[in-house]
């Protein structure tokens, strides 16, 4: 279940996804947590049917950036990007998210685990998100985006430049 917090560009991501979540009223929020759900369920399936190496870490990265400069800057985001964002941050974390494991009962707890886990910490990060949106006008919320972009911007870069 902890796999989703284990590797920095799922972290990253969470985390961003969170900030969009979270400052959103609480049904488009739900939805926004659906949707990944749905997205690591797709992703996670793409997996256990044998899809070989994709730049899901990448994506991950990219779509993090995105997340973070929406928060830092503030805006507010229509609900049916937030959603597609969501999709298809969730499919990428199921496609970056192989079972370690070579036996079948093994793989498949791993990979129920990652879902729980991802959903399970995406929807904590937007509930405190919502709870703390208030300070200091929301100020908190645009240093956490502005710092999950640099994050994610340095890892792209360093990712690349190998």
């Amino acid at each position: 279940m902890l796999h989703p917090l284990s590797t920095p560009s799922h972290v990253v991501v969470l985390i961003g996804l969170g900030l969009i979540g979270g400052r959103m009223v609480l049904s488009a929020g739900a939805a926004i947590v659906a949707a990944f759900g749905l997205g690591v369920a797709a992703g996670l399936g793409a997996i256990a049917s044998g899809v070989g190496e994709t730049p899901a870490s990448d994506v991950l990265l990219a779509a993090a950036t995105l997340c973070g400069v929406t928060a830092a800057l503030n805006l507010t985001v229509p609900l049916p990007l937030a959603v597609t964002v969501a999709l298809i941050c969730g499919i990428a974390l199921g496609l970056d998210s192989p079972p370690e494991s070579i036996l079948l009962r093994e793989a498949v707890a791993m990979l129920i685990g990652t879902l729980c886990g991802g959903l399970a910490a995406l929807a904590m990060i937007a509930f405190f998100v919502s709870t703390i949106a208030r300070l200091w006008h929301g100020l908190l919320l645009r240093v956490a985006g502005s710092w999950i972009t640099a994050i994610a911007i340095l890892a792209l870069a360093l990712r690349w430049a190998a």
